[in-house]
């Protein structure tokens, strides 16, 4: 207790850089390196912990103090709003301190050394780092989604891992400039990185040289069952997993090193994939309990509810096995779309495949595809998926998004692992998404000409889609060119015209029956801003989505 009162003490201290002696200084920041890839930052550290927190403090010094201010200004408003303004913003971070520096005796000597150095390096106290690592345990929220694949799923014979990374509000996208992929060489363990906030060493997800993968994700509990009775702190999870990534070479060390930190007062999920072992595995724990889930048919994936048969009982959201199709679309949307999408796609998912699962629908809906489920949060690409992972472990290989929301839109950066390297030959493009929604929100002012100058960026990064042929006919006939609003609906019927897409361009072309088409969201169903229905004349054929897209944020079924 009285060491948490002493972290306290440090909220109105301030702190500076310990610089190292000037020749211990250079020979320790010579073994590391810090480069910019569009909004991602890559950090390269090794040498024992405290050296490669030092590097990391120095390196990311700025970024990292730029955090600190927006993180502070984000809890202290949180907090504000949680005791109806009653608590002065002088008492939040003293508050944070205290809740944090409970989470001491959790932390592994080696990860203190780290966590003193990155305080030495970039000028911070040891606890403000601790407060990085272990805030989500603080102030815990749901979201992400995951999965793995081996042969004869894959292409070929390497273990494929995705992932993503929801946000839950849009106030929490404070965190996009100041995500980083990291590259340890620790002086003991395993080579690997991970994705994370600067100024943490807590680890979401990463893949290791031993060819061990892993990911992340959260469920709620139904009821207090499982975690009655337990007391104090836990191990936060982002620590249990570094010392995954650190330390296991094979699916049973990683499930150990989970099942070693148990008991946790939450539900969570991690996907763990061994590329040597060519399998993969869902671990699923809340309380004392945990349950093994194998691979179906060479996958297995997690969207934030336990499916277990022994923890499946105690999800928040119900039991989701077993649903009849419309009953699954409605209350496990994005469980339902994996199952859609590895069915579609034996013997094909490859780099460029895998991140396209973590974009959909939107690849889909290039081909006339209409997301069976509207509500918001229901696709497994979100308006705000902070950022996404392709890990291939058996070539040491990973892709990174870009951090713009939604992040696996964008650019994926390819890196090597083992050569601790930029691969840019191997970056996977980003699609016209963002060009599409700047189409849609210019078509919402009745900006022609923008919502033009949009569209075409769009079909120079997507090519003409089902979406942007529906929204090229619009804008002609919004602007009394009907051949060329004809010629591109019929470009949509000869192509797709057994989807829904297809059927709303019959109904523009030939006259239909509101009932019998849906509406079809521009440009996505991950966000949509203009819903194009059927109506007579061009007029009324599109309208703006009933809930402004900002505001979109109440979780449906998953």
């Amino acid at each position: 207790m009285r060491q948490r009162w002493l972290e306290v003490g440090r909220a109105w201290r301030p702190a500076r850089p310990r610089p190292l002696p000037p020749a211990e200084h250079a020979r320790i920041l010579a073994r590391s390196r810090i480069e910019r890839h569009g909004g991602l930052t890559a950090l390269y550290l090794s040498g024992t912990p405290y050296e490669m927190g030092y590097q990391h403090g120095v390196l990311a010094r700025d970024r990292i103090h730029g955090f600190r201010r927006a993180a502070y200004t984000y809890v202290t408003s949180m907090v504000q709003q949680a005791v109806q303004r009653g608590l002065p913003s002088w008492l939040v971070r003293p508050l944070l301190f205290y809740q944090s520096a409970a989470y001491w005796p959790t932390i592994p000597e080696d990860l203190a050394l780290e966590m003193q150095g990155i305080a030495d390096g970039a000028g911070v106290h040891p606890i403000e780092v601790l407060v990085s690592t272990a805030i989500w345990e603080i102030y815990l929220v749901s979201g992400c989604s995951e999965f793995a694949a081996v042969a004869p799923v894959t292409a070929g014979d390497s273990l494929l891992h995705g992932y993503n990374y929801d946000l839950m509000h849009p106030d929490h996208a404070l965190i996009q400039p100041y995500l980083a992929v990291l590259f340890y060489r620790p002086a003991t363990g395993n080579p690997f990185f991970t994705v994370n906030t600067v100024g943490s060493v807590g680890a979401n997800a990463g893949m290791n040289q031993a060819g061990i993968s892993v990911a992340w994700d959260n469920t709620y509990l139904r009821n207090d069952e499982l975690t009655r009775g337990l007391r104090g702190v836990m191990v936060p999870f982002v620590i249990t997993l570094r010392r995954l990534l650190q330390h296991a070479g094979s699916l049973d060390e990683a499930i150990q090193t989970v099942t070693g930190t148990l008991p946790r007062s939450l539900g969570d999920i991690i996907i763990v994939g061994s590329a040597g072992e060519g399998e993969s595995v869902a671990l699923e724990t809340a309380g004392r309990v945990h349950a093994v889930r194998e691979m179906e048919g060479g996958v297995v994936w997690s969207t934030n509810c336990f499916r277990s048969p022994l923890l499946a009982p105690h999800d928040r959201r119900g039991d989701g096995r077993n649903l009849p199709q419309a009953e699954g679309w409605q209350r496990f949307p994005r469980t339902m779309a994996y199952r859609q999408l590895f069915a579609a796609h034996q013997g094909q998912l490859g780099p460029a495949v895998a991140a396209g699962f973590l974009r959909d629908p939107y690849p889909r809906e290039a081909a006339g595809f209409v997301h069976p489920n509207p509500a918001p949060r229901a696709t497994i690409c979100r308006a705000i998926t902070s950022w996404s992972l392709v890990m291939e472990p058996g070539t040491g290989r990973l892709w990174v998004s870009d951090t713009e929301l939604p992040a696996p839109q964008g650019r994926f950066f390819a890196f090597d692992l083992p050569g601790w390297q930029r691969r840019p030959d191997l970056d996977l493009a980003a699609t016209g998404y963002q060009a599409a929604l700047r189409c849609a929100r210019r078509f919402l002012d009745r900006d022609w000409p923008g919502a033009w100058l949009a569209l075409d960026e769009a079909r120079a990064l997507d090519g003409g889609t089902a979406p942007l042929l529906m929204m090229q006919a619009m804008l002609h006939g919004l602007t009394g060119e009907e051949a060329a609003a004809v010629e591109a609906l019929q470009q949509v019927i000869d192509r797709w015209g057994k989807t829904a897409v297809g059927a709303l361009a019959r109904a523009w072309l030939h006259g239909a029956g509101e009932q019998a088409v849906v509406p079809v969201p521009f440009p996505s169903a991950i966000q949509p801003w203009v819903y194009l229905r059927p109506a007579d004349g061009w007029e009324h054929r599109a309208t703006a989505a009933p809930v402004p897209p900002a505001t979109q944020l109440d979780a449906v079924g998953e």
